[in-house]
């Protein structure tokens, strides 16, 4: 990938992200529910009946643990999630509110990805999807084989 393309990548990268978050944010008002909110509820309503811990949640979502602990706290005092034990390896799952507004949101999303997605065939989004998850896990590794430190960085190079 030349300097240009990459450049191009990441803005459009960029772009993308933005108008998740703006399309989250103006469809979920209605519900008083922020991006990381519909997230979590929409994982959670994917693993029913079993629900997901703190960390299958963080791993799927790519959020950090205490970003995960806020919402499922929020979630559980909304009456949306319930959690059953203690610590970070107890399951959370959707109470039946909590399945009742996922459904909702899922139908949301199912919209939205239809009108994105509409006019493009299906072998193609599963190829994109499929090169879009190896240049990602391309960067994680390059974060961790170019981010530790200036000096590691400059070792990688010579």
């Amino acid at each position: 990938m030349d300097i240009d393309r990459f450049l191009h990548f990441e803005a459009m990268i960029g772009s993308a992200a933005k108008s998740i978050q703006r399309l989250k944010a103006l469809r979920m008002d209605a519900f008083h529910l922020s991006a990381a909110h519909t997230s979590c509820m929409t994982a959670l309503l994917r693993a029913m009946p079993t629900g997901l811990t703190q960390t299958e949640l963080r791993r799927s979502l790519g959020m950090d643990r205490a970003q995960v602990s806020r919402v499922l706290s929020s979630l559980c005092e909304r009456g949306y999630v319930c959690g059953d034990g203690s610590g970070y390896k107890r399951p959370y799952r959707l109470t039946e509110d909590g399945c009742r507004v996922s459904r909702e949101i899922d139908g949301i999303i199912r919209e939205v990805l239809g009108y994105v997605s509409g006019s493009i065939e299906p072998g193609e989004i599963e190829r994109f999807y499929q090169i879009f998850t190896i240049i990602t896990e391309n960067l994680s590794h390059a974060v961790a084989l170019y981010g530790n430190s200036p000096e590691s960085s400059e070792e990688q190079q010579s």
